[in-house]
């Protein structure tokens, strides 16, 4: 008897969006490979006993970016950036920004996940904002990830960098996985790329939540996202990139998490979100 993917589409609490944003195109060049899309995989264990704004996942200080001297004009113009981000972000969940001149210019961009609301999310983003600014003294560039907001900042345009650069993380050896993993692996894959699709040309937030029975007494629970500076070919691109290197870090695991800049996904065996999101599910035996 084929299993049941139920979804229901919810509003989006970002309703007024910026959507000179959502569709600013930008061209891949070579020469941003040094810089970033720069992708962390989380294992359940990471995230399961832990929920809210003030959880931090990742802080990633770029050393191959230029530096700034201390008190120079780069750095009062990154605290400006900064400063601002947490509430105009607040406004749609999403923003790009930049301030300052020539060699002190600073580009700053800050996302937060589909589902919060503004006040999570400027909660989320100023704690950011604050940590990004101390962990990564003196660097041009750096990006830091929350459980329900990132915060990114540079020294050049960002709209520019489109290399997807993967990197794993440790991972526990004592975390447990699934019995039946080809079961799983499908299942999951097969949900997680309903979302990407879903997520790459939702023109509100690119962003997408659902949920599959996996078996009688279990549910796989999932979001993907996109920054939405980039086109909708672009996110998908990234949310596939994402997925299948998800595959090779977590796939028979309990859940996981991949994070990068541009686009980030989530699976697990709880309801982790706010809101849901439906479609239809292969067919395959219960348990």
């Amino acid at each position: 008897m084929p299993l049941q993917f139920l979804t229901r589409l919810n509003p989006s609490p970002f309703f007024g969006l910026d959507f000179v944003n959502v569709l600013k195109m930008f061209r891949m060049t070579s020469s941003d490979a040094r810089l970033v899309m720069f992708l962390f995989i989380m294992p359940f264990t990471v995230l399961s006993t832990q929920t809210g704004p003030d959880v931090h996942l990742k802080t990633f200080c770029c050393n191959n970016a230029l530096n700034y001297t201390r008190n120079s004009a780069f750095e009062n113009n990154l605290k400006i950036v900064l400063k601002r981000l947490p509430s105009i972000t607040s406004l749609t969940g999403f923003n790009y920004t930049f301030f300052g001149e020539a060699s002190a210019k600073v580009y700053g961009q800050a996302l937060c996940r589909g589902d919060v609301n503004s006040s999570a999310c400027r909660t989320c983003v100023e704690k950011a904002s604050k940590q990004i600014f101390n962990d990564c003294i003196s660097r041009g560039e750096a990006i830091i990830w929350y459980e329900l907001c990132q915060v990114h900042y540079s020294f050049q345009n960002m709209t520019s960098l489109s290399v997807y650069a993967g990197k794993y993380l440790d991972r526990d050896s004592k975390e447990k996985s699934e019995s039946d993993q080809v079961h799983f692996l499908k299942f999951s894959k097969y949900l997680m790329t309903n979302l990407s699709n879903e997520a790459a040309f939702n023109p509100f937030n690119m962003f997408a939540t659902g949920k599959i029975n996996f078996s009688r007494s279990k549910t796989i629970f999932a979001h993907v996202q996109c920054t939405r500076d980039i086109r909708p070919h672009e996110c998908l691109k990234c949310l596939k990139s994402a997925i299948t290197d998800l595959e090779g870090c977590c796939s028979s695991r309990k859940g996981g998490m991949v994070l990068s800049r541009n686009c980030n996904v989530r699976f697990e065996l709880y309801q982790f979100y706010n809101v849901s999101k439906h479609l239809s599910s292969p067919t395959s035996r219960g348990k």
